[in-house]
């Protein structure tokens, strides 16, 4: 990793930070730091200051608004800003249907969807998984018809993020259901606008909306809103999938929960004192941020693996599983340290005695991000799917 020297580095990451600093209000950064969404306005505001200052699209080529920045430097931008507090962008737009847009879209597709993806005029969505299709995802049972210049398309997705702030939706259906399961799919360009579309939001058990079903009945999709060719779907899927493989490891995420455990402990006290000082404590912090810190390595040296071999393989499962893990693993001691005080104050907990509830302060949003890390969990893969690929293709078993 020779694109930037140490000086470079140092220099670069100090403009991300006084960027952040200047760019994102006092009220966003909270939010961010109590692992809270920010709001549809709120990412489309913060998505186009981005993009003014130029960094709106850090992995696509210049022609289309991106920086034709290095696989080290694009790494290091986006390392630093998640540890500078920078709310995240959904990563529908810039992160998975740009890359693929670029790739296999025509020039008149590019045109005219990759400005408004860039400048969030349309929010997208992703629609894969089905109710019978999660982790077998090739088991997708969403049908479109050809008829002509358009394909009248029936079925539903699940799970689908954001879908009720979504303007479009990227999705996959079968075209061909005589064919074997990876071969008769294509991936579609479908307006959420449409007749027949239906969005049903799905509340986690703690209250929050991020999460949809989409039904579709009889909605109409132009043919000219395929990406690629009829039925080969699946190989436009698969490249979607490996623009996010090093993202998977959530590294940066988990040091910058170590740095909210930190000042959790730092902070708060029980009959003995400060909690950092207790021992028990001492060891818990020290054993997870020994964690966190291989993380990190193994994170960069997939970065290593991808700048030299152009792909990361199986290592991708590991860093899944172990992104994941550890970062339940701070979660977790940030709850137990956070105690009580972790109860949500909403709705959703009306049952409660009301002496049980707090204030609404920064404790009061732990559970919630404990609880979020479970979706990763089951999302691009299970848990359970990783560990068989790694036993396939790495443990020959």
């Amino acid at each position: 990793m020779t694109d930037l020297s140490r000086s470079e580095e140092i220099r670069f990451r100090q403009e991300i930070r006084e960027f952040v600093a200047s760019e994102v209000p006092e009220s966003i950064r909270l939010k961010v730091a109590q692992g809270r969404d920010i709001s549809r306005d709120e990412t489309i505001a913060w998505q186009r200051k981005l993009v003014a200052r130029g960094w709106g699209a850090v992995h696509w080529p210049k022609r289309w608004g991106g920086t034709d920045w290095s696989l080290q430097k694009r790494f290091v931008f986006e390392e630093e800003m998640a540890l500078a507090g920078a709310p995240s962008i959904p990563p529908f737009n810039t992160r998975m249907l740009g890359p693929i847009l670029l790739e296999y879209g025509t020039e008149e597709q590019k045109a005219r969807f990759l400005p408004g993806a860039l400048n969030m005029d349309q929010w997208w969505c992703q629609g894969y998984s089905e109710p019978s299709a999660g982790s077998d995802l090739a088991a997708l049972r969403t049908r479109a018809v050809r008829e002509g210049d358009y394909y009248r398309v029936n079925g539903g997705k699940i799970w689908t993020s954001y879908a009720h702030y979504a303007d479009w939706m990227f999705c996959l259906v079968r075209t061909d259901p005589e064919a074997k399961k990876q071969k008769g799919i294509s991936f579609l360009l479908l307006d959420m606008r449409s007749e027949g579309v239906s969005v049903e939001p799905i509340h986690h058990f703690y209250g929050a909306h991020l999460l949809n079903q989409v039904l579709l009945e009889d909605v109409k999709v132009p043919v000219e809103q395929r990406i690629g060719e009829e039925n080969t779907g699946w190989t436009t899927a698969k490249a979607l999938l490996e623009h996010e493989r090093l993202a998977t490891s959530r590294h940066a995420e988990a040091r910058r929960k170590l740095g909210r455990l930190l000042a959790l402990a730092k902070a708060n006290q029980d009959e003995s004192g400060v909690l950092y000082q207790r021992a028990d404590l001492k060891a818990r912090i020290a054993e997870v941020a020994v964690q966190v810190k291989a993380l990190e390595f193994a994170t960069r040296r997939g970065l290593e693996m991808l700048i030299r071999d152009g792909r990361i393989g199986v290592f991708a499962s590991s860093l899944n599983l172990k992104g994941v893990a550890i970062n339940q693993a701070v979660d977790e001691a940030i709850m137990d340290i956070a105690g009580i005080d972790a109860l949500a104050a909403d709705a959703a907990y009306d049952g409660l005695p009301r002496d049980l509830l707090n204030d609404g302060g920064d404790a009061r949003y732990v559970a919630e991000s404990r609880y979020y890390l479970r979706g990763p969990a089951i999302a691009a893969g299970s848990n359970e799917v990783q560990r068989n690929i790694i036993a396939k293709h790495v443990l020959d078993l």
